[in-house]
């Protein structure tokens, strides 16, 4: 095929037009999944679009895009947006496949805490989790398993087979939770500062000591889910975490700054107490889930709670200043981290329910009727965060979606996209893209080799615009590996100007070209994925492949 040459500026101006073309065809549209309910929780479903009002930081926007989500398929004025599978037409019309639209695609993440949660919660909600699995779990739905317990594990990969999602959630019931030990850290903290009534210096420092610990534990997780979600950004499709734990504290150590202020009045517990407010993790998990059309379903497995320390060892029984008050202030600080990730990206909490399957019935019912809003903002690209907000003029409505988003740019979303091939296998490929790898030559050191890639695009899928003696392409190829031990390398990006003469076109329309290069590996598994970015046609494939280098 015809070899690219490097496009300068030209005398007539050619390259100022070809600019203001790609400015004209690139609409960046923002979408938005809304879920209204009634007063008793219900969706509602009759809504059209001239009942909802859109605002992006407080600025009202025209709705460009929208349409109904009935049963997991869009329809617009009472029509299907999809068509049917090429199926054998002998096949009855009942029992025909509708194609979910990849946008529209639901991917599952169920976080099992196992470090905040006492396994006999846990083992009473997986029973329930499983059943709601079983029973809601479609074809076209993407579900993985990952826990927590002091290091972050992904048991079950992205699935849509039932029994391998139900096998990897009996695997966990085996596991201890933490949630006990922390429990009994906390009583013995309170007992300590007992024996401290009467120097508060010292009271205050086994506090300080105790929220340090509690602090560095709920960091790593956090971080380690927001990791996750990063990851995901370039999935397509909607993006839910049924995450399920006894909840996560807020501010860490606040119920043991509570009660040596009881001991100590004017003390200055209540103000160190701040300088452990997590809510900062909180927001960055909360904003990248935003950005990445994540939503959080947070499940208490503690269920309807007991005050622990009401016995006859508490000073003053249930009055006394270790009763209640301290289980409730520890409760509270546990249950808002979980409102607050449901209510901030558009999810649900369910908390207090000792039996959480209907619950979760009714989320699995809103995960497939829902709208799909969208609207072009002024701005393209930006990287900056905006909040949004949906408004239904009908009265007595409940509305919930996620209340913000990221303007990534063009080059953020190719790297994400490659990313979450390169991590879960995922491909979309119109352009037809192919990926093959030539012999690997060792390298002097013995440990690294060079691997020949050759990526294949035909230039028939390729948008080539016609000047006075050449046609012109854009094109953008964004390339990483992954290795045996999880290292990833980062996200190259090559720019790939495509220029060929005008009678030359018809023959080049059936070639392909062909971007050569070499990576270097180390021996073992390795997978490669690779995102072509059509910047004239504004087409994006990802695709993936696995070699094995140095294998004999």
């Amino acid at each position: 095929p015809p070899s690219p040459r490097s496009l300068a500026p030209s005398a007539s101006g050619e390259e100022d037009i070809e600019g203001l073309f790609v400015d004209q065809i690139q609409v960046n549209v923002v979408n938005i999944d809304v879920y209204v309910t009634d007063k008793d929780g219900n969706p509602v479903m009759d809504l059209t679009k001239d009942d909802f009002e859109i605002y992006e930081n407080k600025q009202q926007m025209p709705i460009t895009n929208f349409f109904v989500v009935r049963d997991g398929l869009p329809y617009r004025d009472g029509e299907v947006l999809t068509a049917e599978q090429e199926v054998d037409p002998r096949i009855p019309e009942a029992l025909r496949k509708i194609q979910v639209p990849e946008d529209q695609r639901l991917n599952l993440i169920v976080f099992i805490d196992n470090f905040n949660i006492e396994p006999i919660n846990r083992n009473r909600v997986m029973r329930e989790v499983k059943q709601f699995l079983l029973k809601n779990t479609r074809k076209d739905d993407r579900i993985m398993v990952v826990t927590y317990n002091r290091s972050f594990k992904v048991v079950q990969p992205f699935t849509s087979d039932a029994r391998l999602i139900n096998a990897a959630l009996t695997s966990l019931e085996k596991h201890t939770g933490q949630a006990g030990f922390a429990a009994s850290e906390r009583r013995e903290i309170l007992e300590v500062i007992d024996e401290y009534k009467q120097d508060e210096f010292a009271a205050l420092q086994q506090a300080r000591t105790y929220a340090d610990s509690v602090y560095n534990d709920l960091s790593v997780p956090l971080q380690a889910l927001k990791s996750v979600i990063e990851q995901l950004a370039g999935l397509p499709g909607r993006t839910a975490v049924l995450h399920v734990s006894d909840g996560i504290p807020m501010v860490a150590g606040e119920e043991v700054f509570h009660y040596v202020e009881s001991l100590f009045r004017g003390s200055s517990a209540l103000t160190e107490m701040f300088s452990y407010d997590a809510s900062r993790r909180f927001r960055e998990l909360t904003a990248a889930a935003n950005a990445n059309r994540v939503s959080f379903y947070t499940v208490d497995a503690a269920g309807l709670r007991t005050y622990s320390y009401i016995d006859a060892s508490n000073p003053g029984g249930a009055d006394g200043p270790r009763g209640a008050f301290i289980d409730q202030i520890n409760i509270s600080n546990r249950q808002n981290t979980l409102h607050y990730l449901a209510d901030q990206t558009g999810g649900q909490a369910i908390v207090n329910r000792n039996r959480v399957f209907p619950a979760l019935d009714k989320v699995a019912e809103e995960w497939r009727n829902y709208y799909y809003l969208g609207f072009s903002p002024p701005h393209s690209g930006d990287g900056r965060m905006y909040n949004v907000d949906v408004k239904v003029k009908r009265k007595g409505l409940k509305v919930r979606h996620r209340s913000n988003y990221r303007d990534k740019t063009v080059e953020t979303r190719m790297a994400d996209g490659t990313l979450a091939a390169l991590n879960f296998g995922f491909e979309t490929n119109p352009m037809d893209v192919g990926l093959e790898f030539g012999a690997a030559k060792k390298r002097d050191d013995g440990r690294h080799y060079l691997v020949p890639i050759r990526i294949k695009i035909p230039l028939g899928k390729v948008t080539l615009v016609p000047r006075t003696t050449v046609a012109q392409g854009r094109l953008r190829l964004f390339i990483a590996a992954l290795d045996d031990e999880g290292g990833t390398s980062p996200v190259q990006e090559a720019p790939v100007p495509i220029e060929i003469p005008i009678q030359e076109l018809e023959i080049a329309k059936t070639q392909d070209y062909v971007y050569a290069i070499e990576l270097l590996m180390r021996r073992g598994g390795q997978r490669v994925a690779v995102g072509v970015r059509d910047d004239l046609g504004t087409e994006n494939s990802f695709v993936t492949r696995t070699v094995r280098v140095g294998a004999s």
